[in-house]
Order: C-alpha cells, then structure tokens, then sequence
C-alpha cells in the first residue's frame, strides 16, 4: 500500500506542526502546501526527506492545492492520498488501524474516499469495534482518497476556494458511482475552530451561549458556495442538499445574531449572491 499525505498550511502555529508528526512516520510521502501570505513557515522536520515543502507565499485556498497534491502523487506512484487540516492529529494506534482497514476493505474499487470519525477527545481504537460503513459526507480531513478513481470524480472543484469542500467531493464521488465509506468507532483529533460565550438579541443579552463565530468574509464564502452546491447538486440529491442548506443557513443565521457584526455580515451576504449570479467564483474579490 503506498500511501502519500498532504496538509495545507495557513499561519501555522507549533502545535499545528508538532500535529503533522502523528502520521509523518506512517506514510511513504509528505506534501506540506503553504497558503500563508508572504512568509515561509519553518517546519522541524525540514530535513526528512519523505517531505516535500511549497510555498509561492500566496494563498490559493484548498482545491487548487488538494488537486496539486493528488496529481503529483499520481505521477510519483501512489495509490492513497491522506488529506489533513493543520489542527488534526492521530493517536498512532489509531491510524494504524485505519490502514490495516482500508487495506482489508475488500471492495477497494468502489471507493472514492475512506473517512474516520473525529473527536475532540483522545480516544483509542478498539479493532474489534470497527464497523465499516457508507456515508454521504466525509470531511476532507482525515480522509484518504483512493487515487485510483480521483480522475473520474473529477477532482476538487476549484470554483471552491474554501468552504463545501468536502461536501462538494463527496457528492460528486457518489454522482461518479463511487462510494464513501467512513470507519465507524476509529478516530482522529479534529476541532472545527473555537467557540465563543457570546449574548444576543435573541435572548436580551441575558444568556450566554457557545458559539462558533466566523469573519463576515468567511460568511461570504459559506453563502456563495451554498448557492453554487445548491445550483449544481440540488436535482442529483435534493435531500441531501436540503440537509446541506439547514446546516449552512443554521451558521449563517448564529452569527448574524451572536458576532456583533450584523451589518457587515449583510454587506457580504449580497456580495455572495452577486458573485454567484454573475458567475464569479474562486478567491473573493475585494
């Protein structure tokens, strides 16, 4: 099984380094892909020769550089691709369970993707509890991509610059034929960001409530992608797009009223919907 990982890297911090030394030892290959502006990250293990650094001191969000990734694993030979946020981790059991199962899955090209549960916790594989199982969704970290059949998913879409990744990738590897199958009781460490105490209208300012809250430009990119995956899934998997929409338009509506930042975040609402019409996709313009 020759295996290959990518992680995309944007402003990292140690512990997001120290984070990529958790799968480093089990993969045959690294891709660190560096979207922080105007600087070069200095990784500590610079020198492993399993590892392959790019930095053009841009940022081109995370299709451009999963499609980098996957076609340059595909000329270098490899059959599995393992994509990772910087902020995810493995316990090392954990992982090496996962390949033990991906290897043993018997139905291997069927697959588009192979996904773990995720946690927060550091909570250890028990082998006998893993259950296979196919989903509808796979987030992109965590996940490894059968190479074998990324051509005829037909990639990442790079009309994504972040945001719908993933639901974009695995919608279109069910649409292809193929299948995504996430290992039920294995787990990796992932956070979706950190969450806030914060009041709003809604209560009086009175209660406090746990909120993930976003930046109005990143309410931009959820609006204007719902729009896109809507347009582009919604006839495939009306349901599951529905259920896709409740999710986005759930984030959309808590920070409008926990983020203090409510006319901006109007502001780019109909950004987002104007871009959309006017077919204007990728990296935001300002």
């Amino acid at each position: 099984m020759k295996i290959a990982a990518c992680v995309i890297l944007y402003h990292p911090k140690e512990k997001d380094l120290h984070n990529i030394l958790s799968y480093l030892p089990h993969v045959d290959r690294l891709y660190v892909y560096d979207n922080t502006e105007n600087a070069e990250t200095i990784l500590p293990f610079e020198d492993n020769d399993k590892v392959l650094y790019v930095s053009d001191n841009q940022n081109k969000g995370l299709s451009v550089r999963l499609n980098y990734a996957c076609n340059l694993a595909l000329e270098e030979g490899f059959d599995f691709l393992l994509t990772m946020d910087q902020d995810s981790y493995f316990i090392p059991e954990n992982f090496k369970q996962y390949l033990i199962n991906i290897q043993e899955y018997a139905l291997l090209h069927e697959v588009g993707s192979f996904g773990l549960d995720y946690s927060t916790e550091a909570k250890v594989v028990q082998p006998a509890k893993v259950v296979p199982q196919e989903t509808n969704l796979l987030i992109t970290s965590g996940s490894v991509l059968n190479l074998r059949n990324y051509q005829e998913i037909g990639g990442f879409d790079e009309k994504l610059f972040i945001d719908g990744v993933d639901y974009d990738f695995s919608f279109s590897t069910m649409k292809a034929g193929y299948k995504n199958i996430i290992f039920k009781n294995n787990y990796f460490n992932h956070s979706f960001g950190e969450k806030t105490k914060v009041a709003s209208i809604k209560t009086l300012f009175l209660i406090k409530k746990e909120k993930q809250l976003h930046s109005p430009i990143r309410i931009y990119y959820i609006k204007r992608n719902l729009l896109y995956l809507q347009d582009k899934f919604g006839d495939v998997f009306p349901e599951l797009v529905q259920k896709m929409s409740k999710r986005y338009a759930s984030q959309i509506e808590s920070n409008l009223l926990y983020s203090r930042k409510f006319f901006p975040i109007l502001k780019f609402i109909s950004k987002a919907k104007k871009d959309f019409k006017a077919g204007k996709m990728g990296k935001i313009e300002l």
